[in-house]
């Protein structure tokens, strides 16, 4: 079943706060927009008649095209689910535009799409990583790349291209990983021809990287270093409640909100990955939080102030302060005299290791960390062990901090 609704998208804004109005074509409950060329005002919109307030000076000659356009739009639309009862929503629009059907499907044209669907549902950070890989290789190929066109030969100079950039083995591996995603979401749509597919022979490497992760007794140093001023002592508050939610990513620290809290539990669902955790709150995490909270607002840490911004601006904002924490938690390190920088990332990092140090197995740590996709029905990752034991593992790990020495 496909449908056509005449739309004013919100989600995108132009500078002088105008919205654009377009059609939203959707079928198999996916979606994609095909624009008007067509500006306005949310006062300018009517959402229950679906038409254009007189406010607007043109409003009658544009709502007399719209009926033209629409009406000639969803003729065609039932011709074409009529002929071709499974086609993918990429050729359905195509199709309903009247373009050249042989016409091959463009790179660009193909990854906007899933990053559209990535963003509505909340999964920025695979949005980000698919748009970034995308633009690197058409700056790359410095032309209109269509799908059919990414091949192992291109994908093999794209990697010499970068290297000789001076780009990182890791790096190169972040990017390609990115572009197989695509790719394989290309075929399940029918829209790539998986005879080209580069990654057949193509394999991803990567090199083993010195270890991010410092043990419980640098943590407990940091814990006592004196005479850091106010932006030191929030950062080093930042990384201790990373550890002592098992390596929560400071991005989903930052969006935690107080209804996320429930029966002595952290329950939230990463952004990354659109995963379930359940981690239980341990006397420092409860400090700390106790510590930055604030009755007015709905999140649990709200001096990162997301309260009421757009979802893309909180978004900006979380990371501006992420790069903040961490510099000042870079200069923590040095006074600490780490061997390694110290930023967030290192806390979910040591987590891993001071249980690894304590024997606890793999799995048990791929677990607790969301590695592993445990019970599939449910999507928790912790039923696999059961919150009792991965509970018990993180109280052991937890009392080997000095908390004294913090609370002072």
């Amino acid at each position: 079943m496909a449908t056509l609704k005449l739309t004013l998208d919100k989600r995108r804004k132009y500078g002088d706060g105008s919205h654009p109005l377009i059609f939203r074509l959707t079928s198999n409950k996916k979606s994609t927009s095909i624009h008007l060329g067509i500006k306005l005002f949310k006062n300018e919109w009517d959402s229950k008649r679906l038409k254009i307030k007189s406010v607007h000076p043109n409003s009658k000659q544009l709502n007399i095209e719209l009926r033209k356009v629409q009406s000639n739009h969803e003729l065609r639309l039932i011709k074409i689910v009529k002929e071709e009862k499974v086609l993918n929503l990429i050729n359905l629009k195509e199709k309903l535009l009247n373009k050249d059907e042989n016409k091959p499907i463009k790179f660009t044209s193909f990854v906007e799409q899933q990053i559209n669907s990535l963003n509505e549902q909340s999964r920025f950070g695979n949005a980000e990583s698919y748009r970034t890989a995308s633009n690197r290789l058409i700056g790359f190929t410095g032309k209109s790349l269509t799908l059919n066109q990414i091949s192992y030969k291109l994908i093999k100079k794209f990697v010499n291209h970068l290297s000789v950039e001076g780009i990182s083995k890791n790096s190169i591996a972040v990017y390609l990983r990115a572009l197989r995603a695509i790719l394989n979401l290309a075929i399940k749509e029918d829209v790539y021809d998986s005879q080209n597919y580069p990654f057949k022979k193509y394999q991803i490497k990567t090199v083993k990287t010195i270890s991010r992760a410092i043990d419980i007794q640098d943590i407990n140093d940091i814990n006592s270093l004196d005479k850091l001023n106010e932006n030191q002592r929030h950062s080093r508050d930042i990384f201790l409640l990373i550890f002592s939610l098992i390596g929560i990513s400071f991005m989903d620290l930052a969006f935690l909100k107080k209804e996320n809290i429930i029966n002595n539990r952290v329950i939230y669902t990463r952004l990354k990955t659109g995963k379930l955790y359940s981690v239980k709150l341990t006397p420092l995490a409860k400090k700390l939080i106790k510590k930055y909270n604030d009755v007015n607002s709905e999140y649990v840490l709200p001096q990162f102030h997301l309260e009421g911004k757009r979802q893309s601006k909180t978004r900006l904002q979380a990371k501006i302060a992420l790069k903040s924490v961490n510099r000042y938690l870079k200069q923590i390190g040095k006074k600490a005299e780490l061997p390694i920088p110290l930023t967030t990332y290192v806390a979910r990092y040591s987590w891993a290791q001071t249980a690894k140090k304590e024997g606890y197995s793999k799995d048990l740590i791929a677990e607790a960390l969301g590695h592993s996709y445990g019970n599939h029905v449910t999507g928790i990752y912790l039923d696999a062990y059961g919150n009792e034991v991965i509970d018990q593992a993180h109280e052991n790990i937890l009392s080997q901090l000095t908390i004294e020495q913090y609370e002072k």
